[in-house]
């Protein structure tokens, strides 16, 4: 009994043995390929990114000033101050894949113009949210809809905009936000469409 025991007790071993040599020599090459990329990354001479698909306001409508509330106020001078700034959805983009596209010498400004998304589409959600909450879903419908044609990714967005959609009885809609959803690079974009799934979508 004793010698069998033992004898898989080695096979046990050996096998444990192998799968970490394995994953040793994996993550090493792993981290040489990462490193070889990056390398190449700041290699990357500069390119012209004067032509990106910027966010662009011209001949968009939204609720400004419409409702003596403070926090609409808030957000709508948050994103009347970011319509003059440079604005890139760059979301599931690495740093690396940006500077071996772009050169090593725009990540920076890259970087600003992402950022400069990102609180676009926070403060639209927060803006959309308070429109809602004053049962003013026509306004909310408005902002709400333009962050997810703009590409956010936020879930609460989504899902706002989903429940206003229902409450209208606009079914098609909801299905529309499930075609915006399957576009977006990013890790909300399973999560998204699983929650739209609830609204029939």
């Amino acid at each position: 009994m004793f010698p069998l025991f033992l004898g898989w007790f080695v096979i046990l071993l050996g096998v444990f043995a192998y799968k970490r040599s394995k994953a040793e020599r994996d993550g090493q090459q792993a981290e040489q390929e990462f490193w070889q990329r990056e390398n190449e990354a700041n290699a990357t001479r500069k390119q012209d990114i004067s032509n990106l698909d910027y966010v662009d306001f011209t001949g968009v409508s939204l609720p400004f000033a419409l409702f003596p509330d403070d926090f609409l106020g808030q957000c709508e001078s948050q994103v009347i101050a970011l319509k003059d700034k440079k604005i890139l959805n760059l979301t599931g983009i690495s740093n690396t894949d940006l500077k071996l596209q772009y050169g090593a010498a725009n990540l920076p400004a890259l970087t600003e113009y992402d950022q400069n998304f990102t609180l676009l589409v926070r403060t639209l959600n927060s803006w959309g949210r308070r429109l809602q909450e004053l049962s003013q879903p026509k306004e909310a419908i408005a902002v709400l809809s333009y962050a997810v044609e703009i590409g956010s990714d936020i879930k609460a967005t989504y899902k706002l905009l989903a429940e206003l959609y229902q409450q209208e009885g606009d079914m098609h809609k909801v299905q529309e936000l499930k075609s915006y959803a399957n576009k977006l690079n990013s890790l909300m974009k399973q999560p998204i469409l699983s929650m739209l799934e609830q609204y029939g979508a």
